[in-house]
């Protein structure tokens, strides 16, 4: 009769046993499952995060090289201001006609062609009243040398 006690109570204990480690292992592989959806979910926000950032620095990296290319442009045309071609600014750069042209492109509309040392005033620096003088042409010129 001891014996068959101490065998139901050992029973009973590695039944409690067993039924203590099933309800842990449950908790465990509640914890597990949730961790490893959450790591889903924090893959998706990393992705959606990258394209984001991504977005902004490219963004961001378009709105500079923009104002390089404009900078680029403008010293272009200053220099054709100044009589130069385009193939002499590819020359003196060292960079290719090319790149030259593209640049030229990313002018400013308001860059002119007049170089910085001559007057805006009309008919100052022109090429043709350089060449005739202050007599070749017909009508009076003010002191400024724009034709009146």
């Amino acid at each position: 009769m001891a014996a068959r006690r101490r065998a139901r109570e050992a029973t009973r204990r590695a039944n409690e046993a067993r039924a203590a480690r099933d309800k842990a292992n449950i908790d465990d592989a509640a914890d597990f499952l949730v961790a490893v959806g959450k790591i889903a979910e924090i893959e998706t926000w990393k992705k959606h995060r990258l394209t984001q950032l991504r977005e902004q620095v490219d963004a961001e990296a378009a709105k500079r090289m923009a104002v390089q290319r404009a900078k680029a442009g403008a010293a272009v045309v200053r220099m054709q201001g100044r009589g130069e071609t385009l193939t002499t600014v590819a020359e003196q750069t060292d960079v290719g006609i090319g790149v030259v042209r593209t640049m030229l492109r990313h002018a400013p509309k308001g860059e002119t062609t007049v170089a910085e040392d001559d007057s805006h005033a009309l008919g100052a620096g022109d090429e043709v009243t350089d060449r005739l003088g202050a007599g070749g042409v017909s009508g009076s010129q003010s002191p400024s040398g724009a034709s009146v």
